[in-house]
């Protein structure tokens, strides 16, 4: 892959990135931290040839207005921590539920884990020991498999689990529909058909977060999927 074959961001991306951001801003977080500046296409090229896969046009495209997010437990925890974060400085998993954007080097970090378990394991006992405790939820358009290649997480909760792009949705699907996938999570199931519509769900999940639960460390973990 080649800087020449990483697209720019999509008007789709652009309009709904900046409407999250404001979103996350008026429910009293603070953006300017949380957030880090745009990879380079180099680097989304690099990525991409790790992983022998195209990004979708639309995580490639975010990953260009921003390079994931900063750790933000170390912004409440850390040596460095404020006692107290108001309204205005709370911070958060961007993508809710603990769900942290991770940089884009992290992607080809991440698929390379799961890479190395497909490899320890032959096909037979993928099938018989993994994806036999996987269950998809009724009517989602996702394989029902412990792992996939084809499988691209992009944001971590810190135990294992990602959201991820899907490339290859069972009949129905899209490419490139964010579902959950992790060793902690065997229900299989669709979060958005795309990024554009994760960052338009993200935008009005975090629209309703109670200021009650925010925590004395100014964490609030918003509810994704409700």
């Amino acid at each position: 892959m080649t800087e020449e074959a990483i697209a720019p961001p999509t008007a789709e991306v652009q309009n709904a990135w900046p409407l999250l951001l404001e979103a996350l801003a008026r429910a009293g977080y603070t953006v300017d931290e949380l957030l880090r500046p745009g990879a380079a296409p180099t680097d989304i090229a690099a990525v991409q040839q790790a992983i022998g896969r195209a990004l979708p046009t639309d995580l490639a495209g975010l990953y260009q207005l921003s390079d994931g997010q900063t750790d933000w437990y170390q912004l409440s925890h850390g040596a460095h921590a404020q006692t107290v974060r108001q309204q205005g400085r709370w911070v958060c998993a961007v993508f809710g539920d603990g769900w942290s954007f991770d940089p884009v080097g992290k992607v080809a970090d991440g698929w390379r884990n799961w890479d190395e378990v497909r490899a320890g394991y032959t096909p037979e006992q993928l099938a018989e020991d993994f994806d036999s405790a996987v269950e998809v939820r009724d009517g989602d358009p996702v394989q029902g498999l412990y792992t996939s290649p084809d499988w691209i997480g992009f944001a971590t909760d810190g135990g294992g689990n990602q959201l991820a792009v899907d490339l290859v949705p069972q009949p129905g699907g899209t490419v490139g529909q964010v579902i959950v996938i992790g060793s902690d999570e065997d229900l299989r199931r669709v979060v958005a058909p795309g990024i554009v519509q994760l960052l338009e769900l993200c935008a009005r999940r975090v629209s309703e977060v109670d200021a009650a639960q925010v925590s004395e460390d100014g964490v609030l973990l918003y509810d994704l999927e409700g």
